[in-house]
């Protein structure tokens, strides 16, 4: 009798166990949704919350508890460098016009100064020794101010430039007074850290003679393009027709000063390429070439 009992609940535990694994796969966390029948994959993808199970490896988004939920939550918003500029299509053409008009009464006050500035910062754009001879009757207060005034002129037409690039590329949202603004602080910040990076690089290393005439190399290159820059500024500011050409014809042009001053550079730092090329190569991709893919990058972004 005692043994029938035991074979009837050892029956009974079987049996119940079949049914139970025989309930329907909405239950089973473990089941694979897709291959389940159209007619119980609703059951299977029910919350908790009304009566169904979950799968306990699914992947859900993590949330910090409590106060830290907001910072969790921000690290989903897309990272935009260009949300904080000012947006506005509120300048208007009378003022640009006039804005022109002063950086071109600031390049005749620069050539005033000293006329024969610029006569020898051609003549050092094209040959070496010009340039070194430019390098040294620009010796003192006197002989650097004009080449300084002149390199001033190309900072203030180099971020008109880029702001008439952007105003371009998206003239409702960086045609603005504060945009403006930007550009030419950008510009200056740029090219001065540059200046200020060189003269590190001459007091840290053994190199102070050949940093020097690279750092004059780069403020004749400068001052000549910032001669070219004052008509093409005019040309895509008012002519809309050509606008597009002019602003890649102006790009393009700079390309190639700028390629022309890296082989004039590679001239200057040549005795130091054999024996410190991995110095080179990270100067030339960290401070020539890193700061052109960010502004390529920032022309993407601002053409959206």
């Amino acid at each position: 009798m005692r043994k029938r009992l035991q074979h009837s609940v050892l029956f009974f535990l079987l049996f119940a166990s079949e049914v139970w694994a025989q309930q329907p796969a909405a239950l089973n966390p473990f089941e694979i949704v897709g291959r389940l029948p159209e007619s119980q994959r609703v059951a299977a993808v029910e919350t908790p919350a009304s009566g169904g199970i979950l799968n306990p490896f699914d992947v859900v988004p993590h949330q910090l508890p409590g106060a830290a939920k907001g910072i969790s939550q921000s690290i989903e918003i897309a990272f935009s460098p260009l949300a904080v500029l000012p947006r506005g299509n509120a300048l208007s053409s009378v003022f640009l016009f006039w804005l022109l008009v002063g950086l071109v009464a600031f390049l005749t006050f620069s050539i005033a100064s000293n006329r024969s500035v610029v006569v020898k910062a051609w003549r050092g754009f094209l040959n070496e020794s010009a340039l070194s001879l430019a390098q040294k009757e620009a010796s003192g207060f006197l002989g650097s101010t004009p080449y300084f005034l002149l390199y001033a002129s190309f900072l203030l037409n180099a971020g008109a430039f880029i702001f008439l690039i952007a105003r371009f590329l998206n003239p409702r949202d960086f045609n603005n007074i504060g945009f403006l603004v930007v550009c030419m602080l950008l510009s200056c910040l740029l090219f001065l850290s540059k200046h200020a990076l060189l003269g590190f690089l001459a007091w840290l290393f053994p190199v102070g003679t050949e940093v020097r005439r690279y750092n004059f190399l780069v403020i004749i290159f400068n001052c000549v393009l910032g001669l070219f820059l004052v008509p093409f500024n005019f040309l895509v500011a008012f002519v809309q027709d050509y606008g597009g050409f002019l602003v890649f014809w102006t790009l393009g042009l700079a390309f190639v000063f700028y390629t022309y001053r890296s082989l004039r550079a590679a001239i200057i730092g040549r005795k130091f390429l054999n024996g410190h090329l991995f110095h080179f190569l990270l100067y030339l991709c960290a401070v020539e070439i890193a700061p052109v893919f960010i502004m390529v990058k920032l022309a993407i972004l601002a053409s959206k």
